[in-house]
């Protein structure tokens, strides 16, 4: 009779009666229900800027301000100034004609950057952008 589960091999090369699966599947198994997914429409409030990395590569960053709903507006807050980044070739050529007042969509993933500066660890918080579309240009 064949056996269409084969007994998985254990990293010292033994039998075990338990079943395994490789490590990106368990991965993916953690993973499931968690979701990073951002849908921002806002006012550009920095228009975009292109820098060269050491790799070659390019980022392009821009700043967007969302408003918030008048139920989740504070005294002091009414909006959210949003710093989105992109290192997809195509996305620099597509926000090149952005100014500041344009109405864009974006769509990507919360990002949280690290590095080292003279006041010891910091961090910051992007969207790194998947897609992006000028809604409207700017009054």
């Amino acid at each position: 009779m064949h056996n269409p589960s084969p007994i998985p091999v254990s990293p010292n090369g033994s039998a075990s009666g338990e079943r395994t699966a490789p490590r990106r599947e368990q991965a993916a198994q953690r993973a499931v229900g968690h979701r990073n997914e951002i849908l921002l429409a806002g006012r550009v409030t920095a228009e975009p800027s292109v820098r060269e990395l050491p790799s070659g590569d390019q980022l392009v960053t821009w700043r967007i301000a969302v408003a918030r709903p008048p139920s989740e507006q504070r005294s002091n807050q009414q909006v959210d100034p949003i710093t989105c980044v992109s290192f997809h070739k195509d996305m620099v050529e597509l926000t090149r004609d952005w100014r500041i007042g344009d109405t864009v969509q974006v769509t990507g993933a919360l990002r949280r950057r690290f590095w080292r500066s003279a006041n010891g660890a910091a961090s910051v918080f992007e969207v790194e952008a998947k897609t992006a579309w000028r809604v409207r240009a700017g009054a």
